[in-house]
Parts: structure tokens; C-alpha cells; sequence
């Protein structure tokens, strides 16, 4: 290949094993406040950026003077919880130490805050791994649409000094079928990994993605280099 090739990850449910956190966390939020809720309640903020989630807690459940007065909640109790509570995914420390020695540049795309997203992975040694954290926030749309994955690729690329390759020559890598068709759609090639903990089916993720895995022990970053040959 004529130029390094890009991996573009998610971070929660695909780098981090972060997704039963995230929807305890949700419940143990309203809790606070005397609302009684179950996973199903959350499933419609899914795509929503962390601080677009709490203003629509507010609006949905009048907690807090105000959105951000929420987020400042949230935003503590999960960074606690990236410190304390999580892990990687199976395999993916010895995946993304493969990628790098073969030269692969990488980004994360997520809809997590930066701040979090950075606490974490440096929590588990991974931070070293990747050249830049791109949010949806800063994208100015949720990953129902390809703008996080556009921007995180500009982003590597400029860091690394490489013009902007073909979509086709990137692998996204994510656990949510509405990034994983948003990726898919736009041109990129996707590897799509099921989370467990997550709210999504296995055969869904299966089906959106170019490459279907439920750990990162089952591929090798030669793998899809090959498939980009």
C-alpha cells in the first residue's frame, strides 16, 4: 500500500468493556433523584453525545436546574467508574500493539466526551495507541451519520502528516449497528465487534458489518490489510 493504512475505533463496548457501566450508571443517575428506570428507558438516547443525553434527561424528567447541571453529575460518576470499574476488551491490547508495528495509524471516534474517553484508555495503558480522540460533539452530528469517522480520519491524517486517504482504505471499527451502517453507507469498511453487555443484537451487528467478531483474539490486523490489497 502506497500510504499507511487508518483504523478508526469506537471506544465504549469496542475498546473498552464499558457498556454495562454506562447503563447502570444511567439508572443510578435518576436514582438520585427518585426516578425509578430500566435500560429500555435509554435505548432512544443511544446515538446522542454524553451531554446531549443529559439535556434530554432534563427535559424528559425535569432533574437538575439544567442539562449541563446534570452532565456535571454524570460526568464524575463515570469518570470513577472508567478508573475503577472497567476493563479492555478481550484481545484488544495485543490487536492494537500488532496494528501499530505494521505501521496502521489510529484514531477513536466516540460519542463519549474527550476528557472520559482519554481517562480511560490511559487507565489501561491504551492512550499510547492512538494519534487523536474525535467526539460526536465535535462533529456537530450523532454517529447516525459518517461525520465523527470523516473528522477522526482528517484528524490522524493531518497528525501523521498523510493526505486523506479513500474511505474504502479505512476500517471503522464499532459495536453499534447505527454506526456500523452510518460508516458502511458513507464507504467505509467496517468491523463490527458484539458486546455482551451491550443493547444491540449479535445477528444485527453481524449483518451490518464487512467483518464480524466477538473478540479481537478471532483477527489480525494483517487480515485486513490483506482484504484492502
Amino acid at each position: 500500500m502506497d500510504s499507511p493504512a487508518v483504523f478508526l475505533f469506537d471506544c465504549d463496548g469496542t475498546i473498552l468493556d464499558s457498556m454495562a457501566m454506562w447503563l447502570t450508571g444511567q439508572q443510578r443517575l435518576l436514582a438520585r433523584y427518585g426516578i425509578s428506570t430500566t435500560e429500555r428507558d435509554f435505548a432512544e438516547f443511544e446515538h446522542l453525545s454524553v451531554e446531549k443525553e443529559c439535556d434530554a434527561y432534563h427535559r424528559k424528567w425535569g432533574v437538575e436546574e439544567s442539562g449541563q447541571a446534570l452532565y456535571r453529575v454524570f460526568h464524575e460518576m463515570i469518570a470513577e467508574g472508567y478508573r475503577n470499574l472497567v476493563a479492555p476488551r478481550e484481545g484488544v491490547c495485543a490487536f492494537l500493539g500488532a496494528a501499530r508495528d505494521l505501521g496502521v495509524l489510529m484514531g477513536v471516534a466516540t460519542s463519549t466526551p474527550t476528557d472520559l474517553v482519554e481517562g480511560g484508555l490511559s487507565s489501561h495503558g491504551l492512550e499510547e495507541f492512538f494519534l487523536t480522540v474525535t467526539t460526536t460533539e465535535e462533529a456537530g452530528r450523532s454517529k447516525e451519520y459518517p461525520d465523527v469517522y470523516d473528522l477522526a480520519l482528517r484528524r490522524v491524517c493531518e497528525r501523521a502528516g498523510i493526505p486523506v486517504p479513500q474511505r474504502d482504505k479505512v476500517w471503522v471499527f464499532e459495536d453499534a449497528p447505527f454506526g456500523l451502517e452510518s460508516a458502511g453507507k458513507a464507504g467505509y469498511r467496517t468491523v463490527g465487534i458484539f458486546d455482551p453487555h451491550g443493547r444491540h443484537r449479535r445477528e444485527r451487528v453481524r449483518e451490518l458489518a464487512d467483518m464480524f467478531i466477538d473478540e479481537y483474539v478471532e483477527l489480525s490486523p494483517e487480515r485486513l490489510l490483506d482484504a484492502m490489497r
